[in-house]
Parts: structure tokens; C-alpha cells; sequence
């Protein structure tokens, strides 16, 4: 996302191949992680010669981590149990429960979800 906004403030479409070479990931990674992206309205998809991955200037300041993080990872980040356990909630929680409900809280604020 950081890449394509640089690029898009530029006035520059990108290719997935630009955005595999500059970022480092693998293509089929990529190439799943944008389509998602594009699906959820985050960045818009160009096909052709002249086309690529952008985001309009206009809609990057309303864009939130979390909505990037929810469309890549879900909200599992946000419900799951910080050691990973299956079952752990109120009722049964981990040993690091009520620490994580306090870092969930914090984090989800600090991306945006007031």
C-alpha cells in the first residue's frame, strides 16, 4: 500500500512486477494480497499497457491501517488468543488474557477504530 500510494501521489501507475521487485514479496503473495485490496475498494486495478495498481490522492487520507490490516489478516488479530490457545475468552482465559483485551483495545484504536 505505502509503494502504490508513493507511486499514485506521482501520478504513476504500478505494475505487480514493480511492486514484487521493490517490496520483496513473492509474485502469487502479491498478486493475492492487491486483488484483495481491490475487491475491498482500497486500490484501484488499470488493465493494459498503460494500466496497474493506484490510489487516488483524494481517498488515501480517508484510508485507515485497519481497513488494510482487516482485508490482508482479518480481525482475528483483534478476537484470537494472544498465545494462540483455541479455547480462551472471558470466561476461560489465558494466563495473558486480560493483558491482550487491554492490547487489542490500544491496538485497534491506534489504526483507526475509534
Amino acid at each position: 500500500m505505502i509503494y502504490v500510494a508513493t507511486q499514485s501521489l506521482k501520478g504513476d501507475r504500478v505494475k505487480i512486477g514493480d511492486i514484487v521487485e521493490k517490496v520483496g514479496s513473492p509474485e502469487a503473495f502479491t498478486a493475492k494480497i492487491l486483488s484483495d485490496l481491490v475487491k475491498n475498494g482500497l486500490i484501484e486495478s488499470l488493465k493494459g499497457p498503460y494500466g496497474g495498481f493506484a490510489i487516488q490522492p483524494a481517498k488515501m487520507e480517508s484510508i485507515k491501517v485497519i481497513q488494510i490490516v482487516s482485508v490482508i489478516d482479518g480481525d482475528s488479530i483483534f478476537r484470537g488468543c494472544g498465545l494462540g490457545l483455541a479455547e480462551c475468552n472471558a470466561l476461560e482465559p489465558c494466563p495473558m488474557h486480560s493483558k491482550f483485551v487491554k492490547i487489542r483495545s490500544e491496538l485497534k484504536k491506534s489504526l483507526g477504530n475509534d
